[in-house]
């Protein structure tokens, strides 16, 4: 398998939905024949060469030289190899990605990584709203993988997350985590007001505790036994609880039978 780097002609006059061109797709085919792929462009579609500027990169690697703000769903259904955007993302990158890696150097748009199910996206920028969510009219969020955003998050991340791991290192918006039903969230930074509402199970580690919805019962502090031996596995989780002794441990959203856990260091 192959490798293909492309290169934004000039900056894009009209959105353009990257869907469905992953590694598994570019890798395999020739450079002439990369060149007739169709990508929708704005209300028409148009040739992959009439955008891009097409040459050969490292095996099984899909490189996007540059990026584009107006780039839309990059890595979106991904189930295998290397994806690597050098520059801005716009919506719905990583959106249903299955497996593989995404890694994206600048910002990123709206619905980053939503109902990720497998596979790995690392973002250095900040991402829009619903990262790790529920796409519009869907039931689930994230449910598998691993979401890393280096800079902050927007409102409603991680909305309806029914597994996997988010991690932003910065603040995140208004909503984080909003019907959450599993999975584990840290974020670094502040959160936004209503973290947590409507929560039924899952995880979240905060730097310090927020004012938290009405439903939510502080237990005190508590002992990380048990999640030091699956971080044990997890070294993303290690790496949040490096220099914590014990934890404070609010449950909620009681007022809906939930019993999910913000977690906080004592």
């Amino acid at each position: 398998m192959s490798g293909v780097s492309l290169k934004p002609r000039a900056p894009f006059e009209a959105r353009v939905d990257f869907s469905g061109i992953t590694p598994a797709v570019t890798c395999p085919l020739t450079l002439r024949e990369l060149e007739h792929l169709p990508v929708p462009h704005g209300a028409r579609s148009v040739k992959l060469a009439e955008l891009f500027f097409i040459e050969s990169a490292p095996e099984g690697v899909l490189l996007i030289e540059g990026g584009d703000e107006r780039l839309d769903g990059v890595g979106a259904g991904m189930l295998e190899g290397e994806l690597i955007v050098d520059g801005p993302v716009g919506a719905w990158a990583g959106r249903g990605m299955g497996g593989g890696v995404l890694r994206i150097a600048g910002d990123a748009g709206d619905f980053l990584g939503a109902e990720l199910s497998g596979g790995r996206i690392e973002l250095a920028g900040k991402a829009g709203a619903h990262a790790g969510g529920a796409s519009s009219g869907s039931r689930r969020g994230m449910s598998g993988g691993v979401l890393k955003i280096g800079g902050s998050a927007g409102p409603r991340a991680a909305e309806r997350q029914r597994g996997g791991l988010l991690l932003v290192a910065g603040d995140a918006g208004e909503g984080l985590a909003t019907d959450m039903i599993a999975g584990t969230v840290s974020v670094g930074g502040a959160v936004g007001p209503l973290a947590g509402r409507g929560m039924k199970r899952g995880t979240i580690f905060l730097r310090e505790v927020p004012a938290l919805p009405a439903g939510f019962v502080d237990t005190g502090a508590h002992e990380l036994i048990a999640l030091r031996l699956i971080a044990r596995r997890v070294p993303e989780l290690a790496e949040v609880l490096a220099g914590w002794t014990l934890a404070r441990r609010i449950v909620g959203d009681t007022l809906l039978g939930g019993q999910g856990e913000v977690l906080a260091p004592e």
